[in-house]
């Protein structure tokens, strides 16, 4: 969490600075109290109004720079939460793909949403108040100190006791906090899922069933929630009621100073006003500190999923695929006793059309996968132009991939084909017509916005969509993962005699359904599970 503190340290000195004088006037104001009563008590409204004004001025003091600290304080929350964020989303998108699917979708939504604003609530917003509290406390102790040391000392021994109580229950309270944020992580993750599948729950009819388990979830993590909240209410109760004590020890003692001679009326008022000043940031410091212990694992945790560099990414990238990818009796299984294939050897050379069929489950896209550096193969090698591509922490840069779900971003078809890189748009319509998209191939639609996942789209326009924003990518290696599922016969044969067009590159076709009178315009078809 450091690197969030530094990198905000401009707004977090600005709110240190604001607070420390607001405290001056806040303490001062509190002398002009006692110095207002003992001129009005001696009959002198001259110097009671004289003071009455100070008073006054001290107080907009107050108000006007805690107000400046606030914005301060403000800032420096928000800009760190806005940073951990930022880590928190980059920490998913460079995972490699096979370490991205150990987590369920919905645990790292609440890792962006739930654990980064609770980090930002208990940690970042209580490091300002932490010394605002200090601050407060020091310079009250002092006036305390310049009024009478015996006040002074009382008040110090007495209201600095509700510290200890957060640290004497401090692994109750993380294991607290742990619990909770493990069961929205939980929680949320099983939303996600039922939302993705929400076609299904409502072609089921299983709302109520759905409703019946979200509802034992949601209790689960409530009831975390409320243990959490509950320890920590229990704590403050201790720390409120220890404070009052103390509170009326201090009391008294000003009273009978008071009554042998040693207080002014205005002194017995200005003692007053400074416990007050403290008995309130003692109780608020004991809570501080009970939240900063409580979310201490968390904050580690985090540090340690944002610091998550997947291994290989971006670094020894495959720059080309200047002549060939070789696969050399490759062997591979997702478990040692049931390989999905053996001793699998194939060729494929820069410029052809390849097609991978078989049944359903025999390895064809598991092939890719092992291409695509998502697994290392138990045996064998496979080559790019005579390298192994465990030489290449990822090959992506080459090869691009189109698979069976057509995935479209919720955004315009501009940025859907050009994935944010800078291509023409005369590029772009040129593309739409020539996969025979001519309803979108004009400026005005290339502005259309594409509802989620192309739920605004029919299934060939997602699929053709999907293939011209991977020939706009114009890679040496072009994959296609199951191009013709979930196609009507018309749309697949139009899709069919579009890839068959591709002229250029590196073809690798992974298909059990291509048309058998079109098998013999690849170059080679590879038949895997026979």
């Amino acid at each position: 969490m450091k690197k969030y503190l530094r990198r905000n340290s401009a707004y977090y000195i600005g709110a240190l600075v604001f607070v420390l004088i607001s405290t001056v006037f806040a303490v001062a104001l509190q002398f002009f109290k006692g110095d207002v009563l003992d001129r009005a008590l001696a009959g002198d409204a001259a110097a009671a109004i004289k003071y009455a004004a100070l008073l006054i001025g001290f107080i907009l003091g107050e108000v006007l720079f805690y107000y400046g600290y606030r914005r301060f304080s403000d800032r420096f929350s928000v800009g760190c939460l806005r940073l951990l964020k930022r880590d928190i989303f980059a920490g998913i998108i460079g995972r490699d793909y096979v370490a991205y699917k150990e987590k369920p979708q919905g645990e790292y939504v609440a890792k962006y949403t739930g654990e980064a604003d609770m980090i930002r609530s208990r940690y970042f917003q209580m490091l300002p108040l932490l010394w605002e509290i200090l601050l407060k406390i020091i310079f009250v102790n002092v006036a305390l100190f310049l009024l009478d040391w015996r006040i002074a000392l009382i008040t110090i021994a007495l209201l600095t006791t509700p510290l200890y109580v957060p640290k004497l229950i401090e692994k109750r309270l993380q294991k607290a906090t742990d619990e909770y944020i493990q069961s929205v992580e939980e929680n949320l993750a099983k939303v996600n899922d039922w939302l993705s599948g929400f076609e299904i729950i409502k072609n089921f009819s299983v709302e109520g069933q759905i409703l019946f388990r979200f509802d034992e979830s949601n209790a689960s993590s409530m009831d975390k929630l409320l243990r959490d909240t509950v320890l920590g209410a229990a704590a403050q109760l201790i720390t409120t009621l220890i404070s009052y004590l103390s509170y009326f020890i201090v009391l008294a003692c000003s009273t009978w100073l008071v009554l042998s001679g040693e207080f002014s009326a205005g002194d017995f008022f200005v003692a007053i006003g400074m416990i007050d000043q403290l008995s309130y940031p003692l109780i608020s410091l004991a809570e501080i500190i009970r939240q900063l212990i409580a979310i201490r694992p968390s904050c580690a945790a985090m540090e340690q999923f944002v610091s998550h560099v997947a291994s290989g990414a971006n670094t020894n990238a495959l720059p080309c695929v200047e002549r060939e990818i070789r696969y050399e009796g490759v062997s591979f299984g997702y478990t040692d006793d049931c390989p999905l294939f053996k001793d699998f050897t194939f060729t494929a050379e820069k410029g052809k059309k390849y097609l991978i069929k078989g049944p359903s489950g025999c390895g064809k896209t598991t092939a890719v996968n092992l291409l695509l550096r998502y697994y290392d193969v138990a045996s064998g090698r496979i080559t790019v132009d005579g390298t192994p591509v465990t030489a290449y922490g990822s090959t992506y840069s080459a090869i691009t991939v189109v698979r069976q779900e057509a995935v479209l971003f919720h955004d315009t078809l501009r940025n859907n084909l050009t994935m944010y890189r800078d291509v023409r748009d005369e590029e772009l319509i040129k593309m739409l017509h020539s996969l025979g998209l001519d309803r979108f191939a004009d400026l005005r639609s290339l502005d259309t916005v594409i509802t989620e996942n192309g739920a605004n789209l029919s299934g060939g326009e997602k699929k053709r969509v999907c293939l011209a924003r991977a020939l706009l990518r114009n890679t040496d290696v072009l994959i296609l993962d199951e191009p013709l599922a979930n196609l009507d016969e018309d749309t697949a044969e139009k899709i069919e005699d579009l890839l068959l067009s591709i002229s250029g590159k590196l073809l690798l076709v992974v298909s059990h359904q291509f048309s058998e009178e079109k098998l013999r315009r690849f170059d080679d078809v590879i038949v895997l599970g026979a």
